[in-house]
Order: C-alpha cells, then structure tokens, then sequence
C-alpha cells in the first residue's frame, strides 16, 4: 500500500461538474492518514515470521509498486475518533487492526468466489496456491488482534475494542456463510438479502466506526450510533460493489467482472432480476439454475440487464442507502468539518467506479 490509489472516474459524464469534482476531494479525505495507516500495517507485519511475511505483504499491497487498497475502514476510524477530539496517533493500531481483519477476509472471499484477480494482479491463492493463502490468512487475522492488544491505549479502552473487532468478525463470518449458501439458491427476497450485506459488509465498516469512537472514549450510546452508521454505509458500499461486479468496467475495479453471475452467486443485480419483468426473470432464473450461465452468453446477458432497467434500480437502491448513511453521520457529535469529511466519503462510495 505504498501509494493512494488513483481517483475513480465520475458517475457521470465527463461534462458533468460536482461529480468530477467528488472523487479528488475524497482521495483528499483518505490521504490524510495514509501514511500512518500504512506506517502501522508495516510495523505490524514486521512481526510475522519471514516465511509468511512476503504472502501477506503482497496480498495486502504493501511490497514495493504494488497496486493498492482504498484503506477505506481504518480511514473510518481515525477520522471518527478525530471528529471525536482524540489525537490520531494512538488510535493507528485500532486502524490497523480493522483492515488486518478486512485483508484477511479478501484472502479468503477470492478463494471462495474462484476470484483470479485482486487489485489487477493475480489472487494470492492464485499466486501461491491455496494452502499458502489459507495460511497467510490465518497470519492476517491473529494479526489483526495482536496489534489491538499492543496498542498503547488504557486497559478497558483495548477489551472494550476487542470485543467490538470480534463481535464484528464473528457477524461477519456468519454473513459470508449465509452469502455461500445462497449460492444456486437465491434468498427468497430484498430483505434477507440486505440482512445478510449488513452482516458480510456491514459489520466491519460498523466496527471501524465504533473504534473511532472506542478510542477516542466516547459514550457508549456515541459508540453505539457511530457504529449505526458505518453499518449503514457498508450496506451502501457492497450494494456498489454489486453493480460494479456486473455492470462494471475490470480495468478499473482489478476484479473480473460478471463472475458473480457465472457463479450463479447472488448478487443485487441478479435479485433485483429474478423479480423484474417474466423474459428477464425467467432468464435470471435459469442463470441461477444448474447449467447456469455460460462464459460466452454473459456479455448479451449484462446487456439485458441493462436494457431492463436493472442497473438503474441497483443505482437507486445504493443511493437509498447512502442517504440513510449521511443522515445518520449528520446527527453524530462531530467536528464540523470532520462530518464534511465523511459527507464527501460517503457519497464517493456510493458512486465510486472501482
């Protein structure tokens, strides 16, 4: 992660000016705490044993010209625990230890989702084979609590973060369950869906939030409602990441796009189809089925979505709940400038093209 990534192309038109203007001024907001971020996961890998430690550095992005993550979650705790009053440099290893958590579960998710590619390059499984992966993983998450464990922070202020990070983990993990048994049998509407994005995304992104909060000593009911609205932002950030996993462009997301529907994998967009109008339904069911959809059918298949209405739908749905996510950081007692700061996040994410 030895650079920010390149902003993200406008949602809209090249002729349009408050988007053109939205993605630089959220690399802005990112950048701000990047090289501590980066500095901290750095200092916590140094701690791996030599035989893990280069896996882990290269999925994480952090070996020398490396494309790299976004570090959106430990972004979202150091500005929160900012807008709170706290200096941000002890609450860094809250941070680190919320993307440790995040990277670790990528690891995982590319091996599960049969994900070739991460941040334009090969997987890690891909690269090292899956044993080595799983493995690297594994580091990853003990990790993540090592470096929780170790932050120079009052006794109760780490418990307290420990069990915010491993409530989070734990809803996550069961998110992820629900998320592959879904796979091939879609759940049975809009609502458990979204239960189950609140807890695959939801929890985490609640969880960097909550640690701001955490870290910076705020009441429980603070950490509480600052951890309500990371959720509702991670919602809005996966409904995104569905869109771009179909409607997307690969060059820009790192990711192959269309292989959640060649996965027959549930995704918004393939939802939202199987209730559209009898021809898309009736296709998007038979994509979900056995024989699901072949390689060489995806292209006219995306466009039937399109031409359906079901990318503009996802869209609105996603910009529901960013709304829902900036009304809930504006009730939050922060800085005023820092709820500038997350107002600007959170539109981004929930117009983002990577």
């Amino acid at each position: 992660m030895p650079a920010l990534p390149a902003a993200p192309r406008p949602a809209q038109g090249p002729s349009a000016g408050e988007p053109l203007e939205l993605p630089g001024r959220a690399s802005a907001v990112l950048a701000r705490h990047h090289e501590r971020i980066v500095a901290g996961l750095n200092a916590a890998t140094a701690h791996l044993p030599p035989v893990v430690r280069e896996p882990v550095l290269y999925h994480c992005g952090l070996l020398p010209g490396a494309r790299p993550g976004k570090a959106i979650r430990p972004a979202l705790t150091l500005l929160v625990g900012e807008g709170l009053g706290a200096p941000p440099d002890p609450l860094v290893p809250l941070a680190v230890a919320i993307q440790l958590v995040h990277d670790f579960s990528l690891v995982h998710d590319d091996i599960v989702d049969e994900d070739r590619e991460r941040r334009g390059k090969p997987a890690l499984w891909v690269r090292d084979g899956m044993p080595t992966a799983l493995n690297a993983g594994d580091a990853l998450l003990t990790l993540a609590f090592r470096a929780l464990a170790s932050a120079d922070l009052p006794p109760a202020v780490i418990a307290d973060g420990t069990q915010v990070l491993s409530d989070a983990t734990l809803e996550m993990v069961a998110g992820q369950q629900t998320d592959i048994t879904a796979t091939a049998a879609p759940l049975a509407g809009l609502t458990p869906y979204l239960a189950m994005v609140g807890q695959k995304t939801g929890a985490l992104m609640g969880a960097a939030c909550a640690l701001g909060a955490v870290g910076a000593g705020a009441p429980v009911e603070v950490v509480r409602a600052c951890g309500e609205f990371g959720r509702t932002l991670g919602v809005a950030f996966q409904l995104r990441d569905d869109v771009l996993g179909v409607f997307g462009d690969s060059d820009e997301t790192g990711k192959p796009v269309g292989n959640d529907l060649l996965r027959r994998k549930l995704g918004l967009p393939l939802l939202l189809a199987l209730g559209g109008p009898p021809r898309v339904a009736e296709a998007a069911l038979e994509w979900a089925g056995p024989g699901g959809l072949a390689a060489d059918q995806l292209p006219a298949a995306i466009e039937m979505l399109r031409a359906d209405g079901v990318a503009a739908r996802c869209t609105a749905l996603t910009t529901t709940w960013t709304e829902r996510a900036l009304s809930a950081a504006a009730r939050l007692p922060l800085d005023d400038g820092i709820r500038v700061d997350l107002d600007t996040l959170g539109r981004w994410l929930g117009e983002r093209w990577a």
